[in-house]
């Protein structure tokens, strides 16, 4: 008769947040101010949602009223040129791309993304700033370019009227059914409410309510999608921690029939295998990947 099986160590959420801390590092952001683990959790989906762009081509759409001043026009060439190309497009993002922590409420509230039309490259690896800049919406296969905006224009309703104007489809996933709302926000009520981390529907155009496409943020300041990343991967890991925990689980059930376990004794981590995540038994020799933990793109 087998003797039981001892779990000498499982603890998948933990390793994920080692794993997570040294990709940030990797990736050039500064972690020192992380002490919690859902601080770094959230920061890493933070720099995952907002503060990376892939890098592969994108085809470039411009908006009905799209402008860009002369001064600027050889910058937005040669920015067009790097979307199209599939370059990095990490130098014409903000500065603040660098601290993990970067709160960007345009981002988190709309999904919009700003760039700057610099054509000289400082130091740091970053063009020159300007201004105005370029708000866009960017998805994975093309940029929706919106016009050139002073700094300070996060907050103006008509950027979402604009993408429903030329690109409805867009904004169809946060649509919803309603005649209209008693009270249209002004503009600086719409900041008056990112800064109080309240989440609002807007009405932008005659039956057509929106909840904001970015997913808004609490009112502890982080992306709402951040932080649903992070919660819903930690229940993922504890959930999957507990069955290894547990002897009589029917994942130790499966593999003691295969004949698996020459160990009785078990010591499970999660480690990264060149951007795979996957939980190691080191007695036995066995490996498991899981899947749907998203890697950070290249920089």
């Amino acid at each position: 008769m087998s003797t039981a099986l001892v779990i000498e160590r499982a603890d998948l959420y933990g390793d994920w947040i080692s794993i997570a801390r040294q990709r940030l590092i990797s990736s050039g952001f500064d972690v020192s101010g992380l002490v919690r683990n859902d601080d770094v959790g959230q920061e890493y989906f933070n720099a995952l949602l907002h503060l990376t762009i892939s890098i592969q081509p994108r085809q470039v759409y411009q908006s009905d009223s799209f402008s860009c001043p002369h001064g600027l026009a050889n910058g937005l060439v040669s920015f067009i040129a790097k979307v199209e190309g599939g370059q990095n497009l990490r130098p014409c993002m903000s500065r603040g791309v660098k601290k993990v922590a970067n709160r960007d409420g345009l981002r988190y509230d709309w999904g919009i993304h700003h760039f700057h039309l610099g054509t000289t490259l400082a130091p740091d690896g970053f063009v020159d700033r300007t201004e105005p800049i370029l708000f866009a919406w960017v998805t994975d296969a093309a940029m929706y370019m919106l016009g050139t905006y002073p700094h300070g224009a996060w907050n103006q309703k008509q950027l979402l009227q604009l993408i429903h104007r030329n690109w409805p489809a867009l904004l169809e996933p946060y649509t919803i059914a309603a005649a209209g709302l008693s009270h249209h926000l002004t503009d600086k009520e719409i900041g008056q409410a990112r800064r109080a981390g309240v989440t609002v529907a807007l009405q932008i155009a005659d039956g057509v309510v929106v909840f904001p496409p970015g997913g808004g943020m609490p009112t502890s300041g982080h992306s709402m999608r951040a932080v649903r990343g992070n919660d819903q991967l930690h229940d993922s890991l504890v959930s999957m921690t507990e069955v290894l925990s547990d002897p009589t689980s029917t994942f130790h059930q499966e593999l003691e029939s295969k004949g698996a376990y020459k160990s009785r004794v078990l010591s499970y981590t999660l480690v990264d295998v060149q951007g795979r995540c996957v939980f190691i038994e080191k007695h036995n020799n066995l490996q498991y990947e899981v899947m749907g933990i998203p890697a950070l793109p290249a920089l």
